[in-house]
């Protein structure tokens, strides 16, 4: 594992690669190294599981010194929580398998953040957080029942479902907040 998670840094560090996107970089390796395609599918899905969620963990960060709403503030300490929680369970399950992880968000994932962190209102940013992360869990909740459906892997079907609950109740959450702003 320490291998590969050292391959992951020092290659990221290497600016010929795509915009220095770690997860594009991750894939990579993983595409040079897994033979199966069913294999690099599945570690394509904790590629950019991982990287989401370290893009939630940031953007429940921002809400934590950008809101001016103690509810969104409470759900941003919840999100960061479980969010760096999943980070670790994937983490662990990709170091079993021999999966090359991101060590941070996507290119894409920072530039959202970065626009997000630009909302000069307080109350238009904590509209546009909402509305922001409930998009990102409705389709991480997509990605995560597509890839339930589509692996022949039991441990990852596992982890996928027990992950889903705490996704939708996250994303209820928001919703409510959403409406609250609207």
């Amino acid at each position: 594992m320490a291998t590969i998670l050292l391959a992951v840094v020092v290659t990221a560090c290497d600016s010929s690669k795509k915009q220095d996107d770690s997860a594009e970089i991750a894939k990579e390796q993983n595409d040079a190294v897994l033979e199966d395609r069913d294999d690099e599918k599945d570690a394509d899905f904790i590629v950019n599981t991982i990287a989401s969620n370290y893009a939630e963990i940031k953007l429940a960060q921002l809400a934590g010194t950008r809101s001016s709403d103690t509810g969104i503030k409470d759900m941003a300490t919840l999100l960061e929580k479980d969010h760096s929680a999943l980070i670790r369970q994937f983490q662990g399950y990709a170091a079993q398998k021999g999966i090359s992880v991101p060590l941070e968000e996507t290119a894409d994932d920072k530039k959202e953040i970065t626009n997000l962190s630009e909302e000069k209102e307080a109350k238009d940013f904590d509209k546009k957080w909402c509305s922001a992360l409930e998009d990102r869990h409705q389709k991480s909740i997509n990605n995560f029942e597509k890839r339930l459906d589509k692996t022949e892997d039991v441990e990852l079907k596992n982890l996928i479902s027990n992950t889903l609950p705490a996704l939708r109740a996250h994303l209820a959450m928001l919703k409510e907040n959403e409406n609250k702003h609207n």
